[in-house]
């Protein structure tokens, strides 16, 4: 079997599987090296991940500002998932685009991140886009677009996905950033503050 036919068939390997191919093949078995490492990243990220969520005087203004916007009356009982999931689907779309941009970089050891999530929540949009780096593989901001910005606090790290050079030891610092979120929720852009 041959490298192109290994990786076109591959099936998910159970991780403790030997492969005779990986034994015969050190480039495959680098990179396969690789694949692990980054996938046990990953997982430490995910885990530490869990225990973030939005403070709740932001919850609080985002949904005071969509009743007002939409014209729904106030309601006593506030839902408080609706901006954990809106904070999720950012940090799934940060961390896919990361992964995405990271696979053909050397590996690294993991790192474990301690979460400090976001400082505040604000629905005005720039006067301009001065400063913001759009993401790749997302929808251009349109004109007449209603977008929202969050100021959050992520690692260093997190500027090499938007392909900004970032020295290894300081890649482990928390920097301010403001990220751009569309009315559907997802990650536009991000600007960085420091």
């Amino acid at each position: 079997m041959n490298c192109q036919e290994f990786w076109n068939a591959m099936p998910e390997f159970e991780p403790n599987a030997e492969h005779s191919h990986l034994a015969g093949c050190p480039v495959c078995q680098a990179r396969w090296n690789h694949r692990r490492e980054i996938e046990a990243g990953l997982r430490a990220v995910a885990a530490d991940c869990r225990k973030l969520e939005a403070p709740a005087r932001v919850e609080a203004r985002l949904l005071k500002a969509f009743r007002t916007q939409s014209g729904i009356p106030e309601r006593r009982a506030q839902r408080r998932w609706i901006p954990a999931l809106t904070w999720a689907a950012a940090f799934a779309t940060m961390l896919a685009l990361g992964f995405f941009l990271m696979q053909q970089r050397e590996p690294e050891a993991a790192r474990s991140m301690a979460p400090h999530g976001t400082e505040r929540a604000s629905l005005e949009m720039p006067n301009d886009m001065e400063g913001f780096i759009p993401l790749p593989n997302t929808e251009a901001v349109q004109a007449n677009e209603e977008m929202g910005v969050v100021h959050v606090e992520v690692p260093r790290s997190a500027m090499l996905a938007v392909g900004l050079q970032v020295s290894a030891d300081r890649a482990g610092e928390m920097v301010q950033a403001d990220v751009m979120l569309g009315s559907d929720g997802v990650a536009r852009a991000v600007r960085f503050l420091d």
